[in-house]
């Protein structure tokens, strides 16, 4: 016999709402319960227990309502914590399109929070860093690359505000960005010699002065999105519509999504995040960035994908996996996938 059930031996007078009572059941749950387990024994079909000797019983009853319950308290809180960041992610990423050549980038990325007595702010200043570099598995060595990748190696570590949601909403300190560059430009220019890199310093160091364009150039980028979500999305019901920037500094688009939550692993949590784009709009539209005024013959077909582990003791989130698909006219145009795996251990 099953472990978690029990035979009850029916008394005079008992009845099922009565037993129901006791165990925290109603009289309809457990004979549902019963006749799920009674094999060959007698289905109950009434209410009444006229003729039946034994019963079966769970030995702890949860309703569906404490299951729920018990299943929300293993998920992440809905407002931003300290305690659901790791110090430290590897990252991969993956880009693939209509050229068949696939772009693998794998880098690492700390993450730590301010101390409460440096700020003086209801929101949470976050300081990220990534660092490491791999292009296809070797370090980059062509020169747009190293250069890049100084310009944003000279920069860091970038404060981020966080919200009570969890989504970045500012650039702490922002001129601090500036003044970094600025202190690191003559070795850049010593090493970076020639017209062409000149010019992608200058350019870099002009877009320093635009907080509003940098903002939004952090806010598009996938890794962001995927490490700051929107934390009540870990706790959202149903379907709903929300706004996503399909591809760095593009407009945002309205997704239809919804979430699933599976809590079979008994120290590990699993949060499902999926939408859909929902407007009528062509690949060109969202690849410049601009809404043209007349509806495509032939819409984009996209899906965004958010997949989170968590720790179900400490709620932290070990490992992130993020999809952005495009299609076009039923063939995939353009793809990206990222994934953080945090090096902490389960609790």
């Amino acid at each position: 016999m099953d472990e978690n059930i029990l035979l009850y031996q029916v008394r005079p007078g008992d009845t099922l709402d009565k037993i129901g009572g006791k165990i925290g059941m109603t009289g309809s749950q457990l004979k549902d319960f019963h006749n799920t387990y009674c094999g060959k024994m007698e289905r109950l079909w009434f209410n009444n227990l006229a003729g039946v000797r034994q019963l079966i019983i769970p030995k702890e009853y949860k309703s569906p309502e404490q299951i729920r319950e018990e299943k929300e308290t293993e998920l992440p809180p809905s407002r931003v914590t300290r305690d659901f960041y790791a110090t430290d992610y590897t990252v991969k990423e993956m880009f693939s399109d209509l050229s068949g050549d696939p772009l693998e980038i794998e880098y690492k990325i700390d993450v730590s929070f301010k101390k409460e007595q440096e700020i003086n702010s209801p929101d949470e200043i976050v300081d990220v860093k990534c660092y490491d570099f791999k292009k296809n598995g070797t370090t980059p060595d062509d020169k747009m690359s190293e250069i890049s990748l100084a310009c944003m190696e000279s920069i860091y570590p970038i404060s981020f505000i966080i919200s009570f949601s969890g989504k970045i909403c500012g650039i702490f300190e922002f001129e601090k960005l500036k003044q970094r560059f600025q202190e690191k430009r003559p070795d850049l220019d010593a090493f970076f010699i020639g017209e062409i890199y000149k010019a992608y310093l200058d350019k870099f160091q002009a877009v320093l002065e635009k907080q509003e364009y940098m903002l939004k150039q952090f806010s598009s980028v996938l890794l962001y999105k995927i490490l700051f979500p929107q934390m009540e999305c870990f706790r959202k019901t149903g379907k709903w519509t929300q706004e996503f920037c399909l591809l760095q500094n593009s407009f945002s688009v309205k997704c239809l999504m919804n979430a699933e939550y599976h809590h079979t692993e008994p120290k590990t949590a699993e949060t499902l995040i999926k939408g859909y784009i929902e407007e009528p709009l062509s690949i060109q539209e969202i690849l410049r960035g601009v809404r043209f005024t007349e509806e495509p013959e032939k819409p984009a077909d996209g899906e965004i994908e958010f997949r989170y582990r968590t720790d179900k003791k400490t709620k932290k989130m070990l490992q992130a996996e993020a999809s952005v698909i495009l299609n076009s006219e039923d063939e995939l145009y353009r793809k990206q996938t990222i994934k953080l795996i945090s090096n902490e251990k389960i609790s």
